[in-house]
């Protein structure tokens, strides 16, 4: 099984490149998602991140995760602590799904990584897909999306490697600078120079 991430900026686009994949019918894990599935109610990491972290246990007992971002973000050391709580149970899981994917037979699968080449991990896949935005895009969609203040958003943005940096290391790169359209025919593009086809069309 081809294993292919999916990589880029906060705010970058990835939620629209996946769901393209998907329409197209691909599998593809998302690191947020299982990442929020291991810190939601009874999440195998929430006992380790209400220990390390004071107030950011809601009422209810929840993950207060407004708190715990402001906590984390702008905050080198905090963060690393956090990383270090939930990403062994997030790899853990990510290794399960990738094992049913492959045990099922499929033949390609996608993982979207935010923070691929932050921890490392780009040696872990046959190929990397880099989902390039402008940081002036990055920013507003931030801001809208998470109802963040600028320096809010751009704490977020400084947490994680520069944008040029990722194009360094990165062969196969979306460029997400224009519209929904441009970006689809992007993705196919990028599906062309992977020579891989859709196993809707197979």
């Amino acid at each position: 099984m081809k294993w292919i991430a999916l990589t880029g900026g906060i705010a970058s686009g990835k939620s629209t490149v996946t769901l393209r994949l998907r329409t197209l019918g691909f599998a593809v894990l998302d690191a947020d998602a299982i990442s929020r599935e291991v810190t939601a109610p009874g999440g195998s990491a929430l006992p380790q991140i209400f220990t390390v972290f004071e107030g950011v246990q809601a009422p209810d007992g929840s993950l207060d995760r407004q708190a715990l971002g402001a906590l984390v973000f702008g905050h080198e050391e905090q963060r690393r602590q956090l990383e270090a709580i939930i990403h062994p149970f997030v790899r853990a899981r990510v290794a399960e799904e990738k094992e049913r994917l492959r045990r099922k037979g499929t033949k390609v699968a996608f993982y979207d990584v935010p923070l691929l080449y932050e921890q490392g991990q780009e040696e872990h896949f046959d190929a990397v897909i880099l989902i390039a935005a402008p940081e002036e895009s990055q920013l507003k969609w931030l801001m809208q999306r998470n109802s963040l203040d600028e320096e809010q958003a751009r704490a977020r943005l400084r947490s994680q490697l520069p944008l040029a940096e990722k194009e360094k290391r990165t062969k196969h790169i979306i460029r997400n600078t224009r519209n929904l359209e441009f970006l689809e025919k992007e993705v196919d593009r990028v599906l062309r120079e992977l020579k891989i086809r859709s196993p809707a069309v197979d």
